[in-house]
Parts: structure tokens; C-alpha cells; sequence
């Protein structure tokens, strides 16, 4: 992705954020708290993901909500620097899955920026945003590396029962899906009122429709927090590049 200077304001999408989902991992070592609210740094994940968008220019920002919906309604309407009229809370009359709710925005005919609001992500909305529209896309995908290493050693075979190479706990490397994604109407369509819908079926179809899906790879600080140890790394990576998460922005300070 090129740099947040160079690209455009993002004032012409709408943005949606998932924040419904249950957080089972989490709850394990934060029980009084739904995922988005719980903190790193003295924030919560969810605020980081709004102070982003407001950064971007993003003023029409949609949060699906359904676990804890009370909650995290009041919680957003208690923040002070979110300009009036910003946010409005689409909750889910049952759980829609990872991508489903994009089906209750009939009203949206225009780009859609969608984000998770219980990540900690360092992507560049901007650039997403100006990499999507050059390339003319209807589905763009961020995506980064991960790499993990192997607990066993990897046996590499070849014809006739050959060994190749036997490689002592090797690193793997695999692109994974960053849960940010742009997307046109068309791809909204695709997704059917109340339906459960994970977003890998929703990418599925975009590409069985002959659309065009891209992916847009970064290399920014990410992390999916998902239980103590996950919150440990949060904060070492926000201690370590606060503006990376947008903590340079004004909107929603937090004493």
C-alpha cells in the first residue's frame, strides 16, 4: 500500500464494523466485557477502530451490533470527540454471521469499507481505499503474512516414494484474509436479507459472478486479540507504534 499522505479522504464511503460477535475466546480471561470494549493500552479495541476511520475521513460509520448491543451503543455514545451523527448501530435481529450484516444496509449504494472492530490493525485505510478504486475493484481484500512454525519435522517426498528434503520444524508462511475488506454494491447484492453469511462465501461468490477480487497486501502491525496472551502482545505492539493505530488523531481522547 502506498502512504496515508498520498491517498485521498475517504468522505464518499460508508463504513461498516463488525462488532457482534460473541468473543467466546476472550470472555475466557475478560468475562465482564464484549470483545470490542476490552482495552489495550488504556483503549478499547473498538474506539482504536473508530479513532481510524474518523482519521481516514470516514463520516457515515455504521457498527453491526447484536451480543452486548446495549453495551456497546451506550459506550459509543458516551464518547466525546465522535462528531454528531457519524455513527448510527444496525443490530442484527439474529446472528448474521462475519459478513451477513452488509444485507441491512439497503440504503447504502456506494463504496463500503468494511472493518472489525475487535482487531488491533495498523492498515492503511487510505491507501486501501485508493488502491481499490485504481484497480477498479469490486472486492478488495487486505491481506498480510503470517508465519508459524511447525511443532514436527517435515518429511518432503517426491515419485517413487522418494525423500527429498527432511526439514527440522520449519516456518510456513501462509497470506491470510486482514478481516478489512472494500466493496462495491454489487457485492453487497450478493449477500441475501437475513442470511447467516461468513465472508469467505460472500468472496466465493463475488468470484463465481465473475467479479473482480483483489487483494491489496500491507505489511502494517495486526493482530487478531483473542485472549490474555493475544492482550499481552496488543500492548507491546501499541507501546511500541502508537500512531500506527492512530493515536496522533484527536477524535476520541481518552484521559
Amino acid at each position: 500500500m502506498n502512504g496515508q499522505a498520498e491517498a485521498p479522504l475517504l468522505d464518499d464511503v460508508t463504513a461498516l464494523v463488525m462488532a457482534g460477535g460473541l468473543g467466546t475466546r476472550m470472555a475466557g480471561s475478560q468475562p465482564s466485557l464484549p470483545k470490542p470494549l476490552v482495552r489495550v493500552g488504556g483503549h478499547a479495541l473498538l474506539d482504536l477502530s473508530l479513532r481510524r476511520l474518523l482519521a481516514a475521513g470516514v463520516r457515515d460509520i455504521r457498527l453491526a451490533l447484536r451480543h452486548e448491543a446495549a453495551a456497546i451503543e451506550a459506550h459509543v455514545r458516551a464518547l466525546p470527540d465522535v462528531p454528531a451523527g457519524c455513527v448510527r448501530f444496525v443490530v442484527e435481529p439474529q446472528p448474521l454471521g462475519t459478513i451477513g450484516a452488509v444485507s441491512l444496509l439497503a440504503d447504502v449504494q456506494r463504496t463500503l469499507l468494511v472493518t472489525n472492530g475487535d482487531l488491533l490493525s495498523g492498515i492503511d485505510l487510505r491507501a486501501l481505499g485508493a488502491f481499490h478504486r485504481r484497480r477498479g475493484a469490486a472486492l478488495s481484500i487486505a491481506t498480510h503474512d503470517e508465519h508459524h512454525r511447525l511443532r514436527l519435522g517435515e518429511v518432503v517426498s517426491g515419485p517413487d516414494d522418494a525423500v527429498i528434503e527432511y526439514v527440522e520444524k520449519p516456518v510456513k508462511s501462509y497470506r491470510i484474509s486482514s478481516g478489512t475488506y472494500v466493496m462495491q454494491p454489487e457485492v453487497m447484492a450478493l449477500a441475501a436479507p437475513g442470511e447467516w453469511l461468513g465472508f469467505p462465501e460472500l468472496a466465493r461468490r463475488a468470484i463465481d459472478a465473475g467479479l473482480s477480487v483483489l487483494e491489496c497486501f500491507h505489511q502494517e502491525p495486526w493482530l487478531d486479540v483473542n485472549d490474555e496472551d493475544d492482550l499481552q502482545a496488543a500492548e507491546a505492539l501499541l507501546a511500541n507504534d502508537p500512531a500506527a493505530f492512530g493515536l496522533t488523531h484527536p477524535a476520541l481522547r481518552h484521559p
